[in-house]
């Protein structure tokens, strides 16, 4: 008699196949699926996806002692192409390639500038952008993602000892986390207004009429005995979160709760 038994039982702790570097899975600290790290052979960089320059490569996988480069990738405006790998015969349009992390198209930078991306950074710009810690500083402006500053008298550099505006803290001189102050963003203000308990959505510098009881705000009206209005975000000389109250009463003013 052939007994069979079936169960979920097969696989335990004791002969379960441990991750290896012929699974198909990116796991053992991997660099790609099944290469790299610390206990797989290291992966091959003609496959890797990067632009391997150190390598001998001319281009993202290509070129050195890699296959040569596809003419309509390869890094270069080649003729009929109307910016660097795109347009023409490529059947790439030039503002789909602000994003890869490579500078192509008509970028003047790695995805920036020119007439399809966003601007490119530079430290006087009066910006916290890139990979800029404060306005204008802390950058490492030795990437190609920076313009020149075009200000002969700024130079680009370290944001003063203590500035921080990336940390999520509030700290320094910072009138809230990570803005305000002299070197950090400008705080940006937000009002929630509200009569008798139901928010009206309106600009911060919106300007409340009242008529007897009613309140008509940005375009909506509420009846009710009063308003109110809570910062969500600071003002100058207000705390993040107080609660600005208003009677409706003829001739009243507004009071500030913290």
């Amino acid at each position: 008699m052939l007994l069979l038994f079936a169960g979920s039982g097969c696989l335990n702790d004791d002969n379960k196949i441990p991750e290896n570097c012929y699974d198909g899975i990116l796991n053992n600290g991997e660099e790609l699926v099944d290469c790299g790290g610390p206990i797989c052979p290291a992966c091959d960089p003609c496959e890797n996806g990067q632009y391997d320059a150190l390598l001998g490569e001319t281009w993202v996988d290509c070129g050195g002692e890699c296959d040569p480069c596809d003419p309509s990738f390869n890094g270069v405006q080649d003729p009929g192409e109307s910016g660097i790998d795109c347009g023409g015969d490529t059947g790439v349009a030039c503002g789909e390639l602000c994003g890869d992390g490579l500078l192509n198209g008509l970028e003047q930078g790695i995805d920036c500038g020119g007439p399809d991306c966003e601007p490119c950074p530079t430290c006087c710009d009066d910006m916290m952008n890139g990979d800029e810690i404060g306005v204008d500083c802390g950058g490492n402006y030795e990437l190609n993602i920076y313009l020149p500053c075009d200000n002969p008298n700024v130079t680009c550099g370290p944001c003063p000892d203590g500035v921080n505006c990336a940390n999520g803290i509030m700290d320094g001189d910072e009138l809230y986390i990570d803005c305000g102050g002299a070197n950090c963003p400008e705080c940006e203000s937000i009002l929630t207004w509200k009569a008798n308990g139901t928010t009206l959505e309106a600009e911060v510098d919106v300007t409340a009429q009242l008529s007897g009881t009613t309140i008509e705000l940005g375009g909506l009206t509420a009846a009710g005995a009063g308003l109110a209005l809570i910062l969500e975000q600071p003002l100058t000389g207000w705390i993040a979160g107080a609660e600005v109250q208003c009677s409706v009463a003829s001739g009243s003013s507004c009071s500030y709760v913290d």
